[in-house]
C-alpha cells in the first residue's frame, strides 16, 4: 500500500497523529505544498522565514530517517491530486485544519483524491480537543471561556490524549519531482529573540520554559519587560510541537514540583484558550470578518488614516502603546498583555474598527494564526464571545504603570524616553521637561473613553430597534 503524507501546519515527526497512521503503509511520500495563495493573502516576512526554517528542519529530519520532503509550489486542490496520480497512491493522510480556508481547499482535494480512488484519513492533532468533543449538557458549543474550561478539564481527566514517539518510516518513493526548499530571508531588522522554526528548536524551548520561568508564569506573565512567557506560539502555530506534548510535560511539572505547580496549571490554561478560539472559528466562519456579537456589526468607526498609521508605527504618544507596535514591526512578535493594550487603544482610544488592526497584526506577526488573532482582537473590542465588557476601556498609563512600573520594555523600545523621570516615563506631557523627540498624545484617552461608550451604546441601541 502506498500513502502520501500531507504535511501543513504540523511540521515534526514527534506525536504527530496523521504521520504514524501513514507510517503504517509499504511506501510513503512526504508532501508540503507551498500555497502561493496563503503567502499572497497573509504575508509576513518574518512568518515565512519561521517556515522556511521548519520545513529546512523537517526535510532534514526525514533525510535522517532514510526519508525525504517532496515540496511542490502552487494551489494543494491541484498538486495534491497530480501528486496521487503520479504515485499511484492508495491513501492520504492528513491533519485537520479549522480555518475557512482549509476546510474549502480540503474538501476539495478529498473530492478529487475520491475520484482517483484514494482513500482519505483526517485526523484530530491540531488541538487538545475539537470543539465536538466539548459540549455544553445540551449538546451546544460554549460561547464562555470558564464552563468550557471546566468541561474541557472534566474531558482531560477522563480522557487524557496520547504522546506519539517518532514512528519508523517507511522507504519512500524514488524519482519524484520535488521544488526547492524556500530559502530563509535576511532581516534588515532585529530578530525576533530566539524565535528560529523547527521540531528540535520548539522542543528546545518548552523544555527550558518548564525548567526556568514556568514557575513564575502567575506573576511574571503580564510583564513585558520581563521574559516570563514561553514564546511557543510560533511552534505551536506550525506545528514544530503538539499541544498535547506541551500538555503532558506542563501536567508532568505541576505534579513533580509544588512551587511550580501554580505557574504550570496556569500556563495550560493557554493552551484551553488556544482549543477554544480554534473551534469557534471552526463553529463560526464569520468571525473572519464579522463581529460574533451582531449587535456591535453597526459601530460607527472613525475614518482616520494618520491616527492609524500612528498606531502602527508607534508614535500615538502613549508610551506602552508605542513600545508594543515598535516591538511588533522590528521583530514580528508582541508580548500578549501588550496586544492587549494595543488593541483596546485601536478600537476604543482610536475608535478604528478592530478588523484593521486584525490584518496588521496578520502582515507582521511569526505566530499569525487566523483563530487566535481574531479572537485575541474580538476580545480586546468587545465584539466577540465572552470579551471583556464594551465599557471596559484599557487605561494605557495605568496599564504601563501595573504592568512596565520600572520602566524596561519601554525604555527597550522607545529610546526617546531615556532621560524621562521614572514618575513620567508613561505620562511624559506631564514631565517638568517632555522629551522634545516624542510625539504629543494624539488623543486624550478619558475624553476617547466617553466617545467610545457611547459609540458602543448607540450600536446597541440600533440593533434592539431593528
Amino acid at each position: 500500500m502506498r500513502a502520501v503524507h500531507w504535511f501543513r501546519n504540523d511540521l515534526r515527526l514527534s506525536d504527530n497523529t496523521a504521520l504514524s497512521a501513514a507510517a503504517r503503509a509499504e511506501s510513503l511520500v512526504c508532501v508540503f505544498v507551498l500555497d502561493e495563495a496563503l503567502t499572497a493573502t497573509h504575508d509576513s516576512p518574518r512568518r515565512r522565514r519561521f517556515l522556511a526554517e521548519c520545513l529546512s528542519s523537517l526535510a532534514a529530519d526525514l533525510a535522517q530517517r532514510g526519508s525525504r520532503l517532496v515540496v511542490r509550489r502552487g494551489d494543494p486542490r491541484h498538486e495534491i491530486p497530480r501528486l496521487l496520480a503520479e504515485t499511484r497512491a492508495d491513501r492520504l493522510t492528513v491533519n485537520r485544519d479549522y480555518t475557512p480556508y482549509a476546510k474549502r481547499r480540503d474538501a476539495a482535494v478529498q473530492a478529487r483524491a475520491a475520484a482517483l480512488g484514494v482513500d482519505v484519513e483526517t485526523y484530530k492533532d491540531r488541538v487538545v480537543f475539537e470543539s465536538g468533543e466539548v459540549r455544553t449538557q445540551a449538546g451546544g458549543l460554549f460561547s464562555v471561556y470558564t464552563p468550557f474550561r471546566n468541561a474541557w478539564l472534566a474531558r482531560l481527566a477522563t480522557d487524557p490524549p496520547t504522546v506519539r514517539r517518532a514512528p519508523r518510516l517507511p522507504p519512500p518513493i524514488a524519482d519524484l519531482r520535488s521544488d526547492a526548499l524556500p530559502i530563509p530571508a535576511p532581516l534588515a531588522n532585529r530578530d525576533a529573540p530566539e524565535f528560529t522554526g523547527g521540531e528540535a528548536q520548539a522542543l528546545d524551548r518548552l523544555a527550558c520554559f518548564l525548567a526556568g520561568s514556568a514557575a513564575q508564569y502567575v506573576g511574571d506573565r503580564d510583564r513585558p519587560g520581563i521574559d516570563g512567557t514561553s514564546r511557543l506560539s510560533p511552534h505551536l502555530r506550525f506545528g514544530t510541537v503538539s499541544p498535547r506534548r506541551c500538555l503532558r510535560d506542563a501536567l508532568a511539572l505541576a505534579g513533580a514540583d509544588s512551587h511550580a505547580a501554580a505557574g504550570a496549571r496556569k500556563w495550560i490554561d493557554e493552551l484551553i484558550w488556544r482549543d477554544f478560539y480554534i473551534g469557534l472559528l471552526d463553529a463560526h466562519p464569520r468571525l473572519l470578518g464579522h463581529a460574533y456579537r451582531t449587535d456591535f456589526e453597526a459601530i460607527a468607526w472613525n475614518d482616520d488614516p494618520g491616527a492609524f498609521a500612528a498606531w502602527c508605527e508607534g508614535r500615538t504618544g502613549y508610551p506602552i502603546v508605542d513600545a508594543a507596535m515598535r516591538q511588533l514591526v522590528a521583530t514580528g512578535w508582541m508580548h500578549n498583555r501588550a496586544r492587549m493594550i494595543v488593541a483596546s487603544f485601536l478600537s476604543k482610544d482610536l475608535l478604528l474598527d478592530w478588523r484593521l488592526g486584525e490584518r496588521f497584526f496578520m502582515r507582521h506577526l511569526v505566530d499569525g494564526d487566523p483563530a487566535a488573532n481574531n479572537g485575541g482582537w474580538q476580545w480586546a473590542a468587545s465584539t466577540g464571545t465572552d470579551a471583556q465588557p464594551y465599557f471596559r476601556v484599557f487605561n494605557p498609563v495605568l496599564q504601563g504603570e501595573k504592568f512596565d512600573p520600572d520602566g524596561v520594555y519601554v525604555r527597550a523600545w522607545v529610546p526617546e524616553l531615556a532621560a524621562v523621570p521614572p514618575r513620567f516615563l508613561h505620562k511624559p506631557w506631564l514631565a517638568p521637561q517632555p522629551p522634545p523627540h516624542y510625539p504629543e498624545r494624539i488623543v486624550d484617552h478619558a475624553e476617547r473613553r466617553v466617545a467610545a461608550v457611547a459609540r458602543y451604546e448607540a450600536a446597541r441601541y440600533q440593533a434592539r430597534a431593528q
